[in-house]
């Protein structure tokens, strides 16, 4: 019997077993009223002179997330899924530039790594910090950072038991138990599993996944908290298919390909990853002006990753025939290990001077990064070195489909990346009244990195924010704010350089208007400049360079409403212009950035209701748009495109069933599309209409 059988019946035998009181329908909060990204404090939102955004749990529920990325799609400003279906990572943008991802206010990864994924089904909640964060964070990007939170035990028992069913042949089981563990409620604990059996878009590609996250949290008093989080990642999957351009953006009538055609070996593409980690989170109030906190994880990941795609990056045709059937392929391998240790520990001090009300926020924090690494390709029309040797795998004939060829692989090169970041940062957040909020902050790097037992490479930096927030009117708060970014870059390119760190500054202005205790409108215009920007390479998909430096422009709208008679609306529109400042060789001056749509929007609207005394429900329904993007060449537009998502929960008594359909109307289209010539270029097919069934039983 499989794993996954025998946790469907565990769950079944649980859920059969309870027998607890009929509870309706939750509503859904669709409104966080503070954070602790943009501060490190716990602060309201209309306190904070930056643009931030909340995602509950609840919501990413309701919008049917089933990965990191989708939790995001109803977010301003925020593009998600930039490479379609792509399983190597997520991989997101903020104000024009990828954002940095944190988990429990720790980096996660400090460098664009392939590996296991943000489970959504672990999170409390998700806090999206737009633009530069460099004084609290140093590893902030200029577009801003994403800042998970991970389910923490709680002294009151209670928890759910869930099945999901849906497209692309995804089963699951989940768990999330929680409650005191001794008769003094001095020990809690909470377990958070998945089990999780599919395929990807492309049939026959595995999308399986185990989680296991046990927590221990220990109060023995009322001053002091002690949090223990262990997290075991492990995951079996297939890779994404790139589309040449040719057969399928520009493909003539009739020859289009299938946008869930395979272009790979199905017994040879894969990522395998395990990752296991342990965070310990530590806070003591010393009294009602002295709170201190630590914060450390440490994490181990191995990825395996083998990968046949088309070849269609270089200047000639992927195709090797006049009739276009037979592509020609190249393989990509890769063996990953890396360690990463990540501390940040603070002191907050709360004092008044006259008028004034201070809390000040001194800490320090610490990441070393280790990684081992051994990669190979092979390459047809174009120069990258080392290249392997043995040649490329056969070709592929698309209306034969010829898999099981046997090739010659191997790895070209390897190299061994150790790389540091030690950081001093002070802020202080100053209150004047009821009315008046300023932060100020400093913040002092200094970084290393070393690859393949090369000389270090030391970097140091200087970072600074300041911000003022103002209520002139009852709910309308008005503000302006400044602030830097340092971002060191850890890792090197396919050649073993190591990357530069980047550096970048923002000017933003807006008002945030409260109309309501769980409401909030907001407005924001930003001004950044980033240096040496990190952008896939055009003639190697599997690699990363660096340019000279960018600029992005722009404004923001987000409305985050509880209506009247059980409606909410969740409203954003975000333009943003971002271009080449300062050009390299590929990439001049005056070139519009890759990849980025310069206009996003999106819609949520949902009502709950009570159908009788014993059955309530929710039914949302959204709609999101992607501008259009142009490739690194200024080539290739890919077209922009509209979709629509529909949701339906329901609650009988502690039995609770939700029907989630993204992209409702099963639209085809491509997340980007790049071209380096006429007759060459590739595709990323974007999710098609994605249906996933759930029933859970709360207790």
């Amino acid at each position: 019997m499989s794993k996954l059988s025998l946790a469907v019946g565990f769950t079944l035998a649980l859920a059969a077993a309870s027998a607890q009181s009929a509870e309706s329908l939750e509503e859904v909060t669709v409104f966080a009223e503070r954070a602790t990204a943009a501060t490190k404090t716990d602060t309201k939102l209309v306190e904070i002179p930056q643009s931030i955004s909340v995602v509950t749990d609840e919501q990413i529920a309701e919008r049917g997330a089933v990965n990191y990325q989708d939790a995001f799609r109803y977010t301003a400003g925020v593009d998600t899924e930039r490479f379609g279906t792509d399983t190597r990572s997520d991989d997101f943008s903020a104000r024009g530039f990828p954002v940095v991802q944190y988990l429990d206010g720790l980096n996660r990864s400090p460098h664009a790594l392939y590996g296991s994924r943000t489970e959504v089904f672990t999170l409390e909640r998700a806090e999206v910090l737009r633009g530069p964060s460099a004084v609290l964070y140093g590893a902030g990007s200029s577009g801003g950072l994403l800042n998970a939170v991970s389910k923490r035990p709680e002294f009151a028992f209670g928890g759910e038991l869930g099945l999901e069913f849906g497209s692309f042949k995804r089963k699951q089981v989940q768990a999330d138990i929680t409650g005191p563990l001794n008769s003094a409620d001095t020990l809690a604990g909470r377990f958070v599993g998945v089990v999780r059996d599919g395929e990807l878009q492309s049939p026959g590609q595995k999308n399986d996944k185990i989680v296991a996250m046990p927590a221990l949290t220990w109060k023995p008093g009322e001053n002091t908290d002690v949090t223990l989080i262990g997290l075991y990642q492990k995951e079996d999957l297939g890779t994404q298919t790139y589309l040449p351009r040719t057969l399928s953006l520009d493909a003539p009538p009739g020859r289009r390909l299938p946008i869930d055609f395979f272009v790979g070996e199905p017994n040879f593409n894969h990522m395998k990853a395990e990752l296991g980690s342990a965070t310990l989170l530590v806070q003591h109030t010393f009294s009602d002006r002295i709170l201190v906190s630590s914060r450390t994880r440490y994490l181990d990941q191995k990825v395996d990753y083998r990968e046949v795609y088309a070849s269609a990056y270089g200047a000639t045709d992927a195709f090797l025939d006049p009739g276009r059937t037979v592509l020609a392929r190249e393989f990509y391998v890769l063996d990953d290990a890396y360690q990463i240790l990540t501390t940040d520990n603070s002191a907050q001090f709360d004092f008044q001077t006259g008028p004034l009300s201070h809390k000040i926020l001194v800490g320090v924090d610490y990441t070393r990064f280790n990684q081992d690494r051994q990669e190979g390709f092979s390459c047809r029309d174009w120069v990258q070195a080392p290249c392997f040797a043995g040649g490329s795998p056969p070709p592929l004939n698309i209306d034969q489909r010829n898999y099981g060829q046997s090739f010659a692989y191997g790895f070209t090169n390897a190299y061994t990346t150790r790389s540091t970041q030690l950081g001093f940062y002070l802020q202080d957040q100053i209150k004047y009244g009821d009315r008046v909020s300023f932060v100020i902050g400093g913040r002092r790097d200094r970084s290393t990195s070393q690859t393949a037992g090369a000389a270090e490479d030391v970097n140091k930096a200087t970072t600074f924010r300041a911000g003022l927030i103002v209520e002139v009117l009852e709910g309308v708060s008005p503000y302006l704010s400044y602030s830097e970014s340092f971002q060191p870059v850890f890792g090197a390119n396919v050649e073993g350089v190591p990357y530069k760190p980047r550096e970048g500054r923002q000017y933003e202005a807006g008002v945030k208007w409260q109309p309501s205790a769980n409401s909030m409108v907001s407005v924001a215009y930003f001004d950044i400049e980033d240096s040496n920007f990190l952008t896939t390479d055009p003639n190697n998909i599997q690699n990363f360079t660096q340019a000279g430096a960018v600029g992005a422009k722009g404004y923001e709208f987000e409305a985050i409403l509880n209506l009247w008679d059980g409606y909410s609306l969740t409203a954003n529109f975000s333009h943003l212009k971002a271009e080449v400042l300062k050009g390299t060789l590929d990439h001049p001056a005056g070139d519009r950035v890759e990849d980025l749509p310069d206009n996003l929007a999106s819609l949520w609207l949902a009502r709950s209701f009570d159908i009788n005394a014993d059955l309530s429900a929710r039914v949302s329904a959204g709609v999101r748009y992607v501008g259009d993007k142009i490739d690194y060449y200024q080539n290739q537009i890919t077209p922009s495109v509209t979709l629509a998502d529909l949701s339906a929960q329901f609650s009988y008594g502690n039995w609770l069933g939700g029907l989630n359909i993204n992209n409702l109307f099963d639209k085809e289209f491509y997340a980007s599309c790049g071209a380096p010539s006429p007759v060459s270029g590739a595709c990323s097919p974007g999710m098609t209409r994605n249906i996933v069934a759930t029933l859970t039983r709360k207790f």
